[in-house]
């Protein structure tokens, strides 16, 4: 028992830190009339986020647009599945009036020249 309780007590160079530290912004008072801690002299605190982290974090966010819109699209029957199946064996997508058609609906897409 006696490990466990060194863990959870103060050690005596943290009461003597902390003693000191009311000391100093005690004498601080007195010579200045004000505190210079942080708490008190209305810092704020500042965070920088990397250009690196930007990107992640748009990349999250991209994502969370694309899941809320998977989410939100109608399913595709087992039968209209096994359809594309048999186009795709068939090599019906690689007609070239069916790619122009494709593209040109890909084109025509309101975000398309956006990105």
């Amino acid at each position: 028992m006696g490990p466990i309780r060194q863990l959870f007590s103060t050690s005596p160079d943290l009461k003597k830190t902390e003693s000191s530290k009311k000391l100093t912004q005690r004498s601080e008072t007195e010579e200045g009339g004000k505190t210079t801690g942080t708490a008190n002299n209305g810092s704020k605190d500042q965070v920088q986020i990397s250009s690196k982290g930007r990107e992640l974090l748009s990349l999250k966010v991209e994502a969370e647009q694309y899941l809320q819109e998977v989410k939100q699209s109608e399913t595709i029957s087992p039968q209209e599945v096994d359809a594309i199946k048999e186009r795709i064996a068939a090599r019906y997508y690689f007609d070239e009036e069916v790619i122009s058609d494709l593209v040109d609906k890909l084109v025509s897409l309101p975000d398309y020249m956006s990105k």
